[in-house]
């Protein structure tokens, strides 16, 4: 039996996609397991594709061009063995500086430091904010289940850096508007007993989805 299940229904007059946890031991590399499966979907709508109808992979699009992506604690720690740095390197070339100031772990944007000629350079450890991301409409409490558990590692990754000294906790002034709402949802995670879970963690199969649910 599938561990994840993902299907479509309607919801406020749109298609939009939901997950359905089928085994309570299933963990956060199964449902990644099943989500990357909507990423190459042709038969999806999604807002952005060719036609609304292809494979993500090849997107001209490309949102990796403006995202405001920090990498969910697992990631981050992959990506710097994967480029054969320590947290203070990976951090000094290839973070924002003026996030990094703020205690916030930006990846340098525009397009992100990552892309090359459209093609992501890291996509084996890529965060859980590029993982999820799919220009499809989703199911709201589908939406909310990803979106907690994408923001519970990023604050873990805030947590880990702040006590390795990589990052201050206390931000400087001249914060954007998008600065500002990451702050604010890093502080009401970072007490949440899942962040534990990723402290903790190597890998995505060490997560389970019940705590999330």
């Amino acid at each position: 039996m599938d561990k994840i299940e993902i299907y479509n229904t309607m919801e406020n007059g749109k298609l939009a996609v939901g997950v359905k946890v089928k085994d309570k031991k299933a963990s956060l590399a199964d449902l990644l397991e099943s989500w990357q499966l909507l990423c190459e979907d042709p038969d999806l709508f999604k807002v952005y594709a060719e036609g609304n109808y292809a494979p993500c992979r090849g997107c001209l699009h490309n949102c990796c061009d403006t995202a405001y992506v920090i990498p969910d604690l697992i990631s981050f720690k992959k990506m710097a063995q994967y480029l054969n740095c320590s947290c203070k390197e990976f951090i000094s070339q290839y973070f924002h500086p003026d996030k990094t100031a703020f205690g916030l772990l930006r990846l340098k944007p525009n397009p992100c430091v990552f892309l090359k000629d459209n093609i992501c350079t890291i996509y084996p450890v890529r965060s859980l904010i590029c993982r999820f991301y799919v220009c499809a409409y989703l199911l709201g409490d589908t939406e909310q289940l990803i979106y907690s558990i994408a923001i519970t590692g990023i604050a873990a990754t805030c947590l880990f850096a702040e006590e390795e000294g990589l990052i201050c906790k206390d931000p400087a002034v001249g914060m954007s508007s998008f600065d500002m709402m990451f702050k604010k949802l890093i502080a009401e995670y970072r007490d949440s007993s899942n962040v534990e879970l990723f402290m903790r963690a190597r890998e995505y199969s060490e997560i389970p989805l019940l705590p999330f649910l």
